[in-house]
């Protein structure tokens, strides 16, 4: 087996071939250097997100709306239903939307509890007539059915109408609990309903209480 030569080159001697050689050397050089940055950006928008969205996996079984987001004086509530009988699931799936409603107050009034030790109580009194509640001022203001016949519901209930109900509620369990104090609990909610960070929260030397 022949064995192969490795000769050094000498850089020095041959540094006629650094753009100082001939006229078409140069030209060369030069062409490659300019056209490399551009290939290297051409490569670079060649290859698509590989995590952008893919509009074709979207649910056909779920309503377009189910995402969108309600005016800032409406609470929404999303409900769904599958039955034989096509009466019993709008049925179901407009009472859901309604249950989904209370969850929503139900939401609104943890960051309440939080922003003062209301007593347990009072909370799981708060918390069971928001359950029982059956917000017969939502109305259902669009229903669509899907093709694989699940009713879909969205129902509507203003903002003011949540803060009347959580009122009426605060003044009872005043009245059972001296020590929850139905004007704070209402101050928090409406920071709260109104989207906002509540202040009440505790943050060090910052915090702010009501008195």
């Amino acid at each position: 087996m022949s064995k192969l030569k490795f000769t050094a080159i000498d850089f020095k001697e041959h540094s006629s071939l650094n753009l100082t050689g001939s006229g078409d050397m140069k030209k060369a050089c030069l062409f490659l250097i300019m056209i490399m940055p551009l290939a290297s950006f051409s490569a670079c928008r060649t290859h698509p997100p590989t995590d952008a969205p893919d509009a074709s996996m979207a649910d056909p079984n779920t309503p377009q709306w189910a995402g969108e987001l309600p005016a800032a004086d409406m609470i929404w509530g999303i409900g769904s239903a599958l039955d034989e009988k096509q009466s019993n699931a709008m049925r179901a799936a407009e009472k859901r939307g309604k249950e989904s409603v209370g969850l929503m107050l139900k939401a609104y009034m943890n960051d309440v509890f939080k922003g003062y030790g209301v007593p347990r109580e009072a909370a799981e009194n708060i918390n069971n007539k928001i359950t029982r509640a059956p917000f017969d001022e939502a109305a259902a203001v669009l229903r669509w059915k899907a093709p694989n016949g699940a009713w879909w519901y969205r129902v509507e209930y203003k903002k003011a109408d949540a803060r009347a109900f959580l009122s009426g509620i605060f003044d009872e369990e005043e009245k059972l609990f001296p020590e929850f104090n139905a004007t704070r609990a209402m101050l928090l909610l409406d920071v709260r309903i109104a989207g906002e960070d509540s202040p009440f929260q505790t943050g060090g030397e910052e915090e702010q209480q009501i008195d």
